[in-house]
C-alpha cells in the first residue's frame, strides 16, 4: 500500500493591519477642454476611489448632475474646477459635454475592472 500523501495547509496569518506605501507616481493626464488656450485636463484613469465617491454620492443623493459635478472637482482640482465655474461665458451645452466626459472616464475604469 502506498504512503499516504502529506497535505499541507497554507495558514494566513489575518492578525495584523494590511499595510500600503502609495508609490508617489502622477499619474497621466488628459487635456479635457481648454478655455482662451488655457488646458483643463483630468486624470486619464482615474482612481478607483474617485469613481467610488461619484457612485457613492449617486446612491445617497440620487442626483446625477450633482454627483457629477462633484466628481468633475475632484478630477480638474480646486482651483482648475473654481476657474470653470467663475468662466462667465459658460453655457449649459458646454458644461454638460464637459461632464458627459468626465462620468465616461470614470465610468470606463468601473468596465475596465469588471473585464479583468
Amino acid at each position: 500500500m502506498p504512503a499516504a500523501k502529506k497535505v499541507e495547509e497554507e495558514v494566513v496569518d489575518n492578525s495584523g493591519p494590511i499595510v500600503v506605501k502609495s508609490s508617489g507616481k502622477k499619474k497621466d493626464r488628459v487635456v479635457l477642454f481648454t478655455i482662451d488656450d488655457v488646458e483643463y485636463s483630468v486624470p486619464a484613469k482615474p482612481g478607483v476611489n474617485v469613481t467610488l465617491k461619484f457612485l457613492n454620492e449617486m446612491r445617497k443623493s440620487g442626483n446625477e448632475m450633482f454627483a457629477a459635478l462633484g466628481l468633475l472637482e475632484a478630477m480638474l482640482g480646486e482651483e482648475k474646477y473654481n476657474e470653470l465655474l467663475d468662466y462667465e461665458e459658460l453655457e449649459d451645452e458646454l458644461l454638460g459635454q464637459i461632464l458627459e466626459q468626465v462620468v465616461k472616464l470614470a465610468m470606463d475604469r468601473v468596465e475596465e475592472n469588471q473585464g479583468k
